[in-house]
C-alpha cells in the first residue's frame, strides 16, 4: 500500500498528464460561449448525466484548462464609446520597461496589452469614454512610460468579438 503522499504526487501527475476528449471539448466550447450555462444544458449537448459534467468539469478547473470564469459589460451601459488599439514602441533606458508595465496595470482603461512581432514592441487595446479622455491616457502614456513612437486606430465596428476561442474537434 502506497503512503498518502505518494498517492497524492501520483494524482498530481495524472492531472498534468490529461488529455482532452470530445466530452472535455463539447463541455469547454459551451462554457467558453457562456460562463453560466447550466450543468443540465451542458448534459444534453454531451449526452451525459449532470454529475459526470460536473466531475469534467472539476477536472478542468484542476488541471487549468479553464484559466477562469468571467462577465462582459455592456460599455455602452458605462458611457464607454471608444475602442481603441495603439501600438507602440518603447525607448530603451534605465527602468523603462518597469515604469510602462507599472503605468499599463494602473491604467483600468488599458485592457489588454500584449508584446507583439514587427514594426511595433506592444499592442494595447483601450476602451474609455471619449476622445479627450483617450488624448489623455496617451499623453500619460508617453510622459511617464517612456514611449518612444505610437500609431492609435479607433475600432468603428465589430464585425466579431468573442470572449474566448472555440476549439474545434
Amino acid at each position: 500500500m502506497s503512503s498518502r503522499k505518494e498517492r497524492i504526487i501520483l494524482k498530481r501527475i495524472i492531472h498534468m498528464n490529461m488529455s482532452l476528449d470530445d466530452l472535455d471539448i463539447i463541455i469547454l466550447n459551451e462554457l467558453a460561449k457562456n460562463a453560466r450555462v447550466s450543468l443540465s444544458y451542458i448534459s444534453k449537448k454531451a449526452n451525459l448525466s449532470i454529475p459526470a459534467v460536473s466531475e469534467r468539469i472539476k477536472k478542468l478547473n484542476e488541471n487549468q484548462y479553464i484559466e477562469k470564469y468571467t462577465t462582459i459589460l455592456n460599455p455602452k451601459k458605462f458611457d464607454i464609446n471608444i475602442l481603441c488599439f495603439t501600438l507602440l514602441t518603447l525607448r530603451y533606458t534605465e527602468g523603462g520597461f518597469e515604469r510602462f508595465q507599472a503605468f499599463v496595470a494602473s491604467q483600468s482603461e488599458i485592457v489588454e496589452c500584449h508584446q507583439i512581432t514587427g514594426e511595433y514592441e506592444y499592442l494595447l487595446k483601450i476602451a474609455t469614454r471619449n476622445s479627450d479622455t483617450l488624448a489623455e491616457i496617451l499623453d500619460n502614456l508617453r510622459k511617464e512610460a517612456d514611449v518612444l513612437t505610437t500609431s492609435t486606430s479607433i475600432a468603428l465596428l465589430a464585425l466579431k468579438n468573442e470572449p474566448s476561442f472555440q476549439i474545434n474537434i
